[in-house]
């Protein structure tokens, strides 16, 4: 055999050993149903799609903050020594997997901060506004995973009357209609990212009319 003949024949065997690499990549990811995506620092992971066989219900809510901690309130607005009960305890009895936001206010004005007529304007400062977009950001993360791996993601409860996460009231010199800071870039991102899941506002001192609310979000 010529040494040109050697060579093609050689080439040809690469080449066929790279396709059969190939096609044993597809096959692999067929069987398995993984993919090679980045994660949200730019990185290549591989992100892979389980049954999820298991005792969960497929069904998570996020919730403001203070909802499960009361701790975080400005000072004289706690209405309960802990949590609001009857919020967490609905949720948890219909099955609901709760996902706590971070509270804005805590994070970008401290325990200590001033009175709700300040809030929304020092929230809505450059790095502030920042700060809170990528939260926002991170709650479409979370419930893009959630609803990629076919888990219900049932909505997001703000607090009415807060100058961050009111829904339908905020407070800006009183109480009146409009969103709060973080509720304006989360509604924003879910937009951006065509998420139509609810976002709907509660009042702590309502609790009952919250369980109504959770009701139709999660009809059995």
């Amino acid at each position: 055999m010529s040494d040109k003949s050697r060579c093609s024949r050689r080439g040809f065997i690469r080449v066929l050993s790279g396709l059969s690499a190939l096609a044993a990549g597809f096959s692999s990811r067929c069987l398995f149903a993984t993919d090679f995506v980045k994660n949200r620092f730019g990185e290549r992971m591989i992100e892979s799609y389980p049954p999820f066989d298991d005792a969960r219900s497929k069904k998570v809510m996020f919730v403001a903050h203070c909802i499960l901690n009361q701790n975080a309130r400005i000072n004289t607005c706690a209405y309960t020594p802990a949590a609001i009960p009857k919020i967490p305890e609905c949720l948890l009895r219909r099955n609901i997997g709760i996902i706590q936001m971070p509270c804005p206010e805590l994070a970008c004005l401290g325990l200590g901060r001033g009175g709700p007529e300040q809030i929304y304007d020092q929230l809505s400062t450059p790095g502030d506004r920042r700060y809170l977009r990528s939260i926002a950001r991170d709650v479409v993360y979370q419930a893009m995973q959630y609803r990629k791996q076919g888990f219900r993601v049932l909505g997001v409860l703000g607090i009415d009357g807060s100058p961050s996460c009111g829904v339908d009231i905020t407070y800006y010199s009183g109480e009146k209609p409009g969103k709060g800071a973080f509720i304006e870039e989360l509604t924003q991102a879910l937009a951006d990212a065509k998420l139509d899941f609810p976002v709907k506002g509660v009042v702590d001192a309502k609790p009952d009319e919250a369980e109504t609310l959770i009701a139709t979000l999660d009809p059995e």
